[in-house]
């Protein structure tokens, strides 16, 4: 759940490719993997600070580590900055189910298992309920990649391939293709370290 950390890692090997713009159309799960897979966090690092904003243009001072890590797919090892205090969980679900029907900004979810925040992994059946998630009360206006906030609301699609990146969703419509699918849903919401600034993510993982 580290997710500004991701950002500021996806940032600077964006640097070193030369290209910001493949940040959302073919790395991110690429460099995901890696920065889970590979930080090695028995070494403490270098430490720097820098001066940040927040959305009503306060600033902030955050602290940085230089890690290094490994891409398991070329072996390349990489040296990189990332922030040591992760934002604050407020909550954490996972259900399986079925997305009944959309309609409008709704999206109609028929839970028939859930998981435990702390394993993923682990799920419990439970009797049929259903949720409804509506993306209006989802922030999608706000820059996903500004550095003058800590993140907006995000909802994305994630494939069951691990090197595959999220595709960002801005409507329920593009949830269509998603009907009668059985899928896996990750409902957080997060606040700031440094700021307090409370902000959600909505993942819905394919089968």
């Amino acid at each position: 759940m580290k997710k500004r950390i991701i950002i500021i890692v996806v940032v600077i090997l964006c640097v070193f490719v030369g290209s910001f713009f493949i940040i959302r159309f073919g790395v991110v799960g690429r460099i995901y993997n890696l920065i889970l897979n590979n930080i090695n966090e028995e070494s403490p690092g270098e430490l720097k600070y820098e001066t940040w904003k927040d959305k009503d243009d306060n600033e902030y001072e955050v602290e940085f580590r230089k890690i290094s890590v490994k891409d398991s797919l070329t072996g390349e090892v990489v040296e990189m900055f990332v922030e040591t205090r992760d934002p604050k969980i407020i909550y954490l679900f996972f259900y399986k189910g079925e997305i009944e029907k959309i309609e409008g900004s709704r999206i109609y979810f028929m839970v028939d298992k859930e998981g435990k925040s702390s394993n993923w992994f682990s799920f419990k059946d439970v009797d049929d309920h259903l949720i409804v998630f509506d993306i209006d009360n989802y922030d999608l206006e706000s820059n996903p990649y500004s550095m003058e906030r800590y993140w907006p609301d995000y909802i994305t699609i994630k494939s069951n391939d691990p090197l595959e990146p999220s595709e960002f969703i801005h409507s329920a419509e593009e949830l269509e293709f998603l009907v009668g699918d059985y899928v896996m849903v990750q409902d957080t919401k997060f606040s700031d370290y440094y700021t307090n600034e409370e902000y959600k993510e909505l993942t819905f993982y394919l089968e």
